[in-house]
């Protein structure tokens, strides 16, 4: 009987990070979109309500920065506006549509030959 071991793969799987720069400080974010972001896009998009969308954008932030760090950036006046253009900036960096920030290791070190992206 074969058997896969997805477990193994996900284990052996090496990790990149983008660094994106908000009100001065650097934050490593995880280059692979968690499955949970497309998931709520594509929810929110189904019924076309702009709201639910600008909502499922600002979760987003939580699943990518985490939801301290988005309360944070609210409580240093960043509009509901300036974070969801965070978000949509973040993703298009992580999917290589910007070409602000770097690719970085675990260790947060910019990957060999990457440089800027």
């Amino acid at each position: 009987m074969e058997c896969l071991d997805f477990d193994r793969f996900l284990s052996e799987k090496r990790r990149e990070y983008v660094q994106v720069t908000v009100l001065g400080k650097p934050y490593r974010v995880c280059r692979e979109i968690p499955a949970l972001v497309p998931l709520l896009l594509a929810r929110a998009g189904e019924d076309g309500d702009r709201a639910q969308l600008g909502r499922a954008l600002l979760r987003t932030g939580d699943v990518l920065f985490g939801r301290k760090i988005m309360d944070d950036f609210a409580r240093q006046g960043l509009s509901a506006n300036d974070l969801t253009a965070l978000v949509e900036r973040t993703i298009n960096l992580i999917c290589g549509a910007e070409q602000d920030g770097e690719t970085l290791d675990d260790a947060g070190r910019p990957l060999e030959g990457e440089g800027k992206k």
